[in-house]
């Protein structure tokens, strides 16, 4: 009896041991509390991210521009090649980001290709990826292949929706430790977007114009428009073509007979392609300067690059004040439109920029074209 009462402590002590080193294991092999939080992206994925980010890879467009307006540029520790002048092409597309310009140090960065070669991404070893890649099940296939966090932006999102653009520029802010520079430009868009609408609300007679030589998937010439352009809306005028077809209120080819029939009174060129712009008007110069009154009044304006690789939001803004001052002068006779460009840069990168210096590097600026000489 005695033996078997001494078996019995025995094995009770020997259970309490093993169960309390089995404990003492899973304390040790858990994540302490707060290395990692959840967040909802701008799919509407719910990521597991680390609550330290020291090294970042962007994918795709739009992806590194958020990344550069929240002054998170030192994370970043690898880029794709397209834009940063790996491609195997003879248009220079470097500059036509101005977020590149604020940080010409990426173009030295190494190299991960795309988002196709994982084994270049898993080798640089971000903390975190983040994309703006659209389907969802391509978002959790790449985050389950590279065991990386995949935090995804949206790089559609215009600022005709403000307080969508404000919650990705304040989840991307928690998920890079930046909030408080996500809520400073915040305040400062916002401002810009009430001072418009301030100006825009004077408007009695709008104005009816046409925007061409928009980049969007590649170069094109003055006819490549949108029925969807920022400046045109938020100034209060009248934008002569319709939008997209295709519903996705994207740039689109329309036809020399559609500008001739929309009879706009002004045409704003896209910088991106005012050069194949301006072969396209000399192609077509007599029709369209007996036909389409903007040309025939020779009231045709370059504007800085809205679309390329993604949108250029700062550059769009900048746009809406130029357009203003071009259609509505006496309402934003207060504005020069320069300094508003590098005011406005100077917002979203959080460093300055010469407003000679980025026009010079993207082909034109805000002014008259030249084309009639």
């Amino acid at each position: 009896m005695a033996y078997r009462s001494i078996g019995k402590i025995l094995f009770v002590l020997l259970f309490i041991c093993i169960n309390a080193g089995l404990f003492a294991m899973a304390q040790q092999e858990a994540p302490a509390s707060g290395e990692f939080f959840e967040i909802t992206d701008m799919r509407g994925r719910t990521v597991s991210v680390p609550e330290k980010i020291d090294s970042i890879v962007a994918l795709e467009a739009g992806s590194l521009r958020l990344i550069s307006y929240l002054d998170a540029v030192d994370k970043v520790i690898a880029v794709e090649d397209q834009g940063h002048g790996r491609e195997k092409t003879v248009h220079t597309f470097f500059p036509l980001a101005t977020y590149r310009l604020a940080y010409p140090g990426l173009k030295e960065l190494p190299s991960i290709g795309s988002k196709e070669n994982h084994e270049g991404i898993i080798a640089a070893d971000p903390d975190i990826i983040i994309a703006s890649t659209v389907d969802v099940g391509e978002l959790n296939q790449l985050q389950s292949v590279l065991g990386i966090p995949v935090f995804a932006v949206n790089a559609d999102v215009e600022l005709y929706d403000p307080q969508q653009f404000y919650q990705q520029l304040r989840s991307l802010g928690k998920v890079l430790d930046k909030a408080n520079r996500a809520e400073e430009l915040i305040e400062g868009i916002d401002a810009a977007l009430t001072d418009i609408e301030n100006r825009a609300a004077q408007v009695e007679t709008p104005k009816r114009a046409y925007a061409g030589g928009m980049m969007f998937y590649g170069p094109a010439d003055l006819l490549r428009t949108t029925g969807d352009y920022l400046p045109f809306d938020l100034t209060g005028s009248e934008n002569v073509m319709p939008s997209n077809p295709a519903g996705n209120r994207q740039p689109y080819m329309t036809s020399l007979e559609d500008l001739i029939a929309a009879t706009p009174d002004y045409a704003f060129i896209d910088a991106a392609n005012v050069n194949l712009s301006k072969s396209g008007f000399m192609q077509h110069r007599k029709v369209l300067e007996e036909q389409v009154p903007a040309f025939a009044k020779r009231q045709v304006y370059t504007t800085l690059v809205y679309k390329y690789y993604g949108t250029n939001w700062e550059n769009q803004l900048a746009n809406v004040y130029y357009v203003g001052k071009v259609l509505y002068p006496q309402l934003y006779s207060d504005v020069d439109v320069q300094r508003k460009a590098e005011e406005i840069w100077k917002l979203f990168f959080n460093k300055s920029l010469d407003y000679n210096s980025v026009v010079t590097r993207q082909k034109a600026g805000l002014g008259r074209v030249d084309w009639f000489n």
